[in-house]
């Protein structure tokens, strides 16, 4: 019993916040023009995450101000690939692994740019491939001239992890 307690106290000393990646990352694939309202923003990414975690936070940069909501998707495993511009969509098969939904949408100006934080999210996950698959989608048409990015701060409970 007192081993059991020393090996949690141990545990609980593992523990760290890190950000993922550890420089926020621009969402990929988004085409020149207008993204629709509720259609997929860019295509599909992968981010490197601890195994084990609760994302406690995440940041949204809105290089080129369009002040526009947009929702991030993450997964934590492979899904359905929506292309840039197309209608959003998700399976049942896709939807079981789907962590949670972020949505952005309360913007602050940054002079140039804008960003977005949901703070105290507090959702426990587990990805047994160390990574989250995200896909974003637009809420409100938008044209995006500069590539918006994206950051996630999450409390790790996963020894081996390292920040890139």
């Amino acid at each position: 019993m007192l081993q059991e307690l020393i090996n949690a106290v141990r545990g609980i000393g593992t523990t760290q916040i890190v950000s993922c990646p550890l420089v926020p990352l621009a969402i990929p694939g988004i085409g020149a023009g207008a993204e629709g309202a509720a259609d997929a923003m860019g295509t599909l990414f992968t981010i490197k995450v601890p195994k084990r975690g609760i994302l406690v936070s995440a940041t949204y940069y809105d290089l080129d101000y369009e002040g526009s909501q947009v929702n991030l998707f993450l997964f934590n495993h492979p899904v359905t690939a929506i292309a840039d511009n197309a209608a959003w969509t998700c399976s049942d098969d896709d939807v079981l692994s789907q962590i949670t939904r972020l949505a952005f949408f309360i913007l602050n100006a940054q002079t140039a740019s804008q960003t977005s934080e949901i703070t105290n999210i507090g959702k426990g996950y587990t990805a047994p491939e160390g990574k989250f698959w995200i896909q974003a989608q637009c809420a409100a048409i938008c044209t995006i001239a500069v590539a918006p990015r994206v950051q996630l701060q999450i409390q790790s409970f996963d020894p081996t992890f390292k920040e890139v």
